[in-house]
């Protein structure tokens, strides 16, 4: 497997997406996007602290009963940890977050907010947003310090040979210079 990362900062404004690849063992590969919420407060800290805390449970998981179980474990530990930064702070935050697992020709992942994964340019998460009647956009479904609500969609696909995953933020997909742009590519 191969991968590259590129992100960029949206017009007059800080970078508030994070990610993270890394190589775990057994030949998996664990890659992670956050996308801070607009109109909170520290969006990019939300993202480094969802990113980290992640990554950081998947690596260190104990052999869980399923990925399903591993996935929703490192969520409500990395959506704990931002609500004790929003306390700790006095400001609320969040992110949308996404979790792309790749092993054995699988791929499993979760998206809550609006980070799609997609293979082959095919999109397998859906978007968690709520449009109301002026354009204004509102994630329903994110990592804000209060709980991880639930059903969790969490996909496991089966990949063929030749497979490309795109992990990218809605600035990217959207094409918008003035949001943050954020793309991970995994390919075989």
């Amino acid at each position: 497997m191969t991968y590259t990362q590129h992100s960029r900062a949206g017009k007059a404004k800080e970078n508030e997406d994070r990610m993270m690849v890394t190589s775990l063992s057994q030949g998996r590969l664990l890659a992670v996007m956050a996308d801070g919420m607009g109109g909170l407060d520290n969006g990019e800290i939300a993202s480094e602290i969802a990113v980290n805390s992640i990554a950081l449970n998947i690596q260190n998981a104990k052999i869980p009963t399923s990925i399903d179980e591993l996935f929703i474990n490192a969520l409500e530990k990395a959506d704990h940890e931002i609500s004790c930064e929003s306390s700790r702070v006095g400001l609320k935050m969040g992110c949308a977050v996404a979790i792309v697992l790749i092993e054995d020709n699988t791929l499993d992942c979760v998206s809550l907010g609006n980070i799609r994964v997609m293979c082959n340019d095919i999109v397998l998460t859906e978007d968690n947003v709520y449009v109301d009647s002026v354009g204004g956009t509102y994630l329903t479904n994110s990592l804000r310090g209060r709980g991880v609500k639930k059903p969790v969609r969490i996909i496991h696909y089966p990949l063929q040979a030749g497979w490309h995953v795109r992990i990218c933020s809605d600035g990217f997909y959207n094409s918008d210079e003035t949001d943050d742009a954020s793309v991970i590519d995994i390919m075989e």
